[in-house]
């Protein structure tokens, strides 16, 4: 039994570095990316952080666990290691750090969404034309918007 749990402290400690690894590196270069160009790292950069989905996968895969909660749970069974203890804390400094660095680019993306907004808003009615995503047909705001439905609609401003 001990043997099997030092097993998955090594096993845990092992994940968790390369998490924490990988997001460092990816949250550092979107910061540059963010940085030299957020009109530019929105449309085309943001890509980078997909790197972070697999990053996650690979480590509940290597803990063999399916999500947050159940990988909570196995750490906190081995929270008492020091090692263990220390790369959790900078797991979770970590997730600071991207919660600070995602919210600087929400609130630059604001600014120019109200920008762009205080210069669309008053040309925006229902024969307003759009192209649906799907078919590719040419349809106007208004054929979307229904009495009583619910609807989910993104509009994307494309400028050439």
């Amino acid at each position: 039994m001990a043997e099997d749990e030092a097993q998955v402290e090594e096993n845990l400690k092992a994940a968790l570095n390369l998490l924490v690894s990988l997001s460092r590196v990816i949250l550092q270069n979107a910061k540059q990316e963010a940085a030299a160009s957020l009109k530019e790292f929105v449309p085309h950069k943001i890509t980078t952080l997909f790197g972070l989905i697999t990053a996650g996968t690979d480590f509940y895969k290597s803990i063999g666990v399916r999500n947050r909660s159940e990988a909570e749970a196995v750490w906190q069974k081995l929270y008492h290691h020091a090692e263990v203890r220390e790369q959790v804390e900078e797991l979770l400094q970590l997730e600071t750090e991207w919660d600070t660095f995602l919210e600087s680019v929400d609130q630059g993306l604001q600014t120019t969404d109200l920008q762009l907004s205080k210069e669309a808003a008053h040309r925006l009615s229902p024969d307003t034309p759009l192209v649906d995503g799907r078919s590719g047909r040419t349809l106007t705001l208004g054929q979307y918007l229904s009495p009583g439905q619910k609807l989910l609609l993104v509009l994307l401003r494309h400028v050439a």
